[in-house]
């Protein structure tokens, strides 16, 4: 079935005006552009084809538990991003369900795609001392999805034309082929230093919200190791302006305060090794 021809014309209308202008088209027309209902198909189509063709279990190898051990530790990764998803007012999350899904790979990263996937490296568990850098790197990658970084990244990597072909045809099997095409490029989307912040900012207050110490983030950037650091330089703040902000943002705030000056708690660290001992064999 084809959309409604309105659909099409108005977010072409607005990025033909936005053209005359200095701002970003894809990030001020990006709700015109993909709906919450493409945002579902588009991270369907992506983790179908990285779960189902060779290139994609090669490049990014799904963790499957072995013993009872693994599924513990998997499991113990994918309940506390729900806890985190669970405790964000239902009004600012998108109507789809998320999936968290570890990637069996010693690689310090993670990212999400549209749609309400979330990926994260059994690598960078691996580089984590405690639960509260866990979940506030859980907490970013959410408000990446929550608010829509990445459907506006994914626009400009797969490029418009042929985004817009993809979800306005009724050819189903165009979108797959397009999102097996551009495989890599899809999984390192890159948002802007902005949105990086953002998710910060909210992986932080998210972090609090479940009762985790919110610097965890800031303890995390503050060890990550220096090529790890200039992979990100020309996308993402500098790591001591991340780690100030989120300090800042702490000492802002009396609950989040709280929380962090109880850290010996908070941090969970005991129960953070003991559950993903595997994962850091």
């Amino acid at each position: 079935m084809r959309f409604p021809i309105h659909r099409l014309l108005l977010p072409i209308a607005a990025i033909l005006v936005l053209s005359r202008c200095s701002c970003d088209p894809f990030s001020a027309t990006g709700a015109l552009l993909i709906s919450e209902s493409d945002e579902s198909r588009l991270g369907f189509s992506f983790d179908s084809t990285l779960a189902q063709t060779d290139s994609g279990k090669a490049a990014y190898p799904i963790f499957a538990p072995k013993s009872d051990d693994s599924a513990k530790a998997r499991d113990y990764v994918v309940n506390l991003a729900n806890e985190i998803l669970q405790a964000i007012p239902k009004d600012d999350r998108p109507g789809y369900d998320f999936k968290f899904t570890i990637i069996d790979k010693d690689i310090i990263n993670a990212f999400a795609v549209p749609g309400g996937y979330v990926y994260i490296y059994s690598g960078i568990i691996k580089s984590m001392k405690d639960e509260s850098e866990l979940a506030c790197v859980l907490g970013h990658e959410i408000t990446h999805v929550t608010h829509h970084h990445y459907r506006d990244a994914m626009a400009k990597e797969a490029g418009l034309s042929l985004l817009l072909q993809a979800l306005l045809g009724n050819n189903a099997g165009q979108l797959t082929q397009l999102i097996g095409q551009t495989l890599d490029q899809l999984a390192v989307l890159k948002v802007s230093r902005d949105n990086e912040s953002e998710a910060d900012h909210y992986g932080t207050q998210y972090a609090g919200s479940v009762g985790r110490n919110p610097l965890g983030v800031a303890k995390f950037f503050s060890r990550m190791p220096p090529e790890g650091l200039a992979a990100m330089a020309s996308t993402h703040p500098a790591p001591e302006t991340r780690v100030a902000d989120v300090e800042d943002e702490v000492q802002s705030s009396a609950s989040l305060k709280a929380l962090a000056a109880d850290s010996a708690v908070t941090n969970y660290t005991s129960r953070f090794l003991q559950a993903t001992a595997v994962l850091r064999k």
